[in-house]
């Protein structure tokens, strides 16, 4: 079962998502810019409402037109339980795995990895890292101005 959400349950996500962070910020970050607009035209999709434990925010399928257009063709995935969500990302109507795609969630290798298997498709891992302003950390993640949640900046410069 897959629940397509719009108008005031988006912001309800959006909320919900908030409660989240830093694990959900990439999908919070996206649901937050559909919630001012949608301007890339995306969908949002839970396993269940209002309890959702995996969204995924992905594109219109007509929008997916060309295989090597990675921005078009990035889904954006949120699990609270990484282990229970393949079911639920195995659907057609939630991901189209015939198709090349980008998804980004790390907790998820094991389902992404199981699906591209059963796909019959390759799954290639790359790493991003985020960057954000002190100012934008404080307003979405308080807990991290307390001094045992920051890195150590003198051992990140020394190993770069």
């Amino acid at each position: 079962t897959m629940f397509l959400l719009q108008g005031a349950k988006m912001q309800m996500l959006e909320e919900a998502l908030r409660k989240s962070l830093p694990a959900s910020i990439k999908v919070y970050g996206t649901v937050f810019h559909m919630n001012q607009g949608n301007p890339f035209n995306l969908k949002a999709v839970v396993d269940k409402w209002p309890d959702f434990e995996t969204v995924v925010i992905r594109p219109q399928e007509q929008e997916m037109t060309d295989d090597l257009d990675h921005y078009t063709n990035t889904y954006h995935i949120y699990s609270k339980n990484p282990k229970k969500c393949q079911k639920f990302l195995g659907l057609p109507e939630v991901i189209n795995w015939k198709q090349r795609l980008q998804i980004s969630q790390s907790s998820l290798d094991t389902a992404i990895e199981n699906l591209g298997a059963i796909n019959s498709g390759k799954v290639k891992h790359t790493q991003n890292f985020l960057y954000m302003s002190l100012k934008t950390a404080k307003e979405l993640i308080p807990s991290i101005l307390d001094a045992k949640n920051l890195p150590n900046s003198d051992k990140m410069m020394k190993s770069m």
